[in-house]
């Protein structure tokens, strides 16, 4: 009777643990890749010259096609504004490609960010300038 038990407490023990299990995830799935924008453009500028500044978003390997960006924006701020920026939509130059033309009509430090939003993430880079 006692082995009977016993038997019956290891099954039981067996069951339960093989149950608890999780299957094991393929290894085949793809991996989320990331999402990279090199923005670009000059760190110094003159008051009333203008800077070009250019957006190159990838992901992964590969120049994010321009169906798949969900949205686009540049932020260009004042520093000590917080909030006051103003947005600017960029002209797309090419497959994944995009760029605005701006001047500084104040001396100061300024921001120029990019809000790149593509394949479900996003990314926010930023450039200080200093305008004299």
């Amino acid at each position: 009777m006692k082995k009977r038990i016993s038997i019956s407490i290891i099954s039981l023990c067996l069951l339960l643990t093989a149950c608890g299990q999780e299957p094991a995830q393929s290894t085949n799935a793809e991996q989320p890749k990331p999402l990279d924008v090199n923005l670009q453009g000059p760190e110094a500028l003159q008051k009333n010259e203008s800077g070009i500044y250019k957006a190159e978003v990838t992901y992964g390997d590969e120049k994010v096609k321009n169906d798949d960006v969900e949205m686009i924006e540049f932020e260009i701020e004042k520093k000590d504004s917080e909030g006051k920026g103003k947005m600017l939509k960029p002209k797309q130059i090419g497959e994944g490609v995009y760029e605005i033309q701006t001047s500084f009509s104040e001396p100061g430090t300024y921001t120029v960010q990019s809000h790149v939003s593509a394949k479900g993430t996003h990314n926010m880079p930023l450039i200080t300038v200093t305008v004299k």
